[in-house]
């Protein structure tokens, strides 16, 4: 049995693109607060990633999947440990 209180769904193909828009647009916006100064990498319209000296990060960048939480909360999740942080679209 999964212990998760709430669960993060991602985005996928065919969702609304103008929502996805948004929600890119305030994950960019909450990485720049988060993480001053340090580069945005757009993979694709769901994933995002920012530079990080992190050990465990991907090449260099900390990967972001964008979706919902519970269907309610837009928000990202960071690939490499599932650490999930809301949006405000």
């Amino acid at each position: 049995m999964d212990d998760d209180l709430l669960i993060f769904r991602k985005f996928y193909p065919g969702d609304a693109d103008g929502v996805i828009r948004q929600v890119h647009h305030a994950a960019e916006d909450k990485l720049q607060t988060l993480y001053p100064g340090n580069r945005i990498v757009h993979y694709d319209d769901y994933t995002i990633g920012i530079d990080s000296d992190s050990l465990y990060a991907d090449n260099g960048h900390d990967i972001y999947e964008l979706g919902m939480v519970d269907g309610e909360l837009y928000a990202m999740r960071r690939k490499r440990d599932g650490y999930v942080i809301c949006l405000r679209v």
